[in-house]
């Protein structure tokens, strides 16, 4: 025969539960015996927990959110990156490691805890944070940060809980160039008196300026002369100025020139136009052209010559 009991038992306590019986009995006229039995439970506790990362600037926007700079000394912001840790699962846990990675560099966020490293179901989560940690917007880095948390529960098998923040900044972008020309005599174009010989050499002067905040490579630099027009790379005065690849970084202008001859008798308006393409690290591309036209008188036809006296 059997008989059954019921008996209360916590399965998230992390406890170890035996149990025991003995049986004695005596047949009628004979000795009495003995029977035990032993039953031992030993439930796992379940193990559940997740963590979250956060970041904020200074004025408490998500870090991807930033606004771009707009000077060199708005490159450097403040970001505040947090911790949040929740259980759950059904039992309390001890968090045993906590270990953020931020492009290669660890840390661990233990001591942050102050010893709160128990957190049981229906706790309000733990949070903890870094100090602010200046972040170069200009760089064109991308700041990858990820953080993993191990927690043991009572009698059961850790576990683990992870999580990734990516913030990629965009640096912003910013060129102008302007168009300058003068004759051999340093004359400016526009103001150049009828020529007595069509064919001259004007000198044309490009500057460049960044008025943002990082540098950039100036990717295309292309000028057209009409007439009699066609386009013309000019980027070879600039890496010949500064340097290949051609990096222009705040403050400028950087100036470049080129002496090109040009008919000065077509009766026409002549004008001399560029573009500019340049683009930051990490961020996208941006353009600017520039123009100057002029025109030079005609000269004036030579009379003919006055008759003279009939003889």
């Amino acid at each position: 025969f059997a008989v059954e009991e019921t008996v209360d038992t916590d399965l998230c306590a992390g406890n170890t539960y035996t149990f025991t019986t003995d049986v004695e009995a005596n047949p009628p006229n004979g000795d009495s015996c003995q029977a035990d039995d032993e039953y031992t439970v030993e439930p796992q506790a379940d193990c559940a927990t997740i963590v979250e990362i956060t970041c904020t600037d200074s004025e408490g926007n998500d870090c991807a959110n930033t606004p771009e700079p707009e000077t060199p000394e708005d490159c450097l912001e403040p970001f505040t990156y947090c911790y949040i840790v929740t259980n759950v699962g059904s039992t309390c846990m001890d968090i045993t490691s906590f270990v953020r990675d931020r492009n290669g560099g660890t840390a661990d966020l233990i001591p942050l805890l102050n010893g709160n490293t128990e957190i049981c179901p229906g706790d309000d989560p733990i949070e903890v944070c870094e100090e602010p940690e200046p972040t170069d917007l200009c760089a064109g880095e991308t700041y990858e940060t990820s953080v993993v948390l191990e927690a043991n529960p009572p009698n059961g098998d850790s576990c683990q809980a992870t999580d990734e923040y990516t913030v990629e900044p965009e640096a912003p972008c910013d060129v102008t160039v302007e168009v300058t020309c003068v004759d051999s005599e340093g004359t400016d174009c526009d103001a150049i008196e009828a020529p007595e010989d069509c064919v001259q050499d004007l000198t044309y002067t490009y500057c460049i300026d960044n008025p943002g905040p990082t540098c950039m490579e100036v990717t295309d630099f292309v000028r057209t002369i009409t007439p009699p027009g066609g386009e013309v790379s000019i980027l070879g005065l600039l890496t010949a100025e500064i340097g290949n690849p051609p990096i222009i970084c705040p403050p400028g202008p950087i100036c470049v020139s080129e002496e090109v001859s040009t008919n000065l008798c077509t009766n026409e308006k002549i004008s001399v136009t560029t573009k500019i393409t340049a683009a930051p690290p990490n961020g996208d591309m941006c353009m600017d052209t520039g123009m100057y036209m002029f025109t030079v008188p005609t000269p004036a036809p030579t009379p003919p010559p006055t008759p003279g006296p009939t003889p």
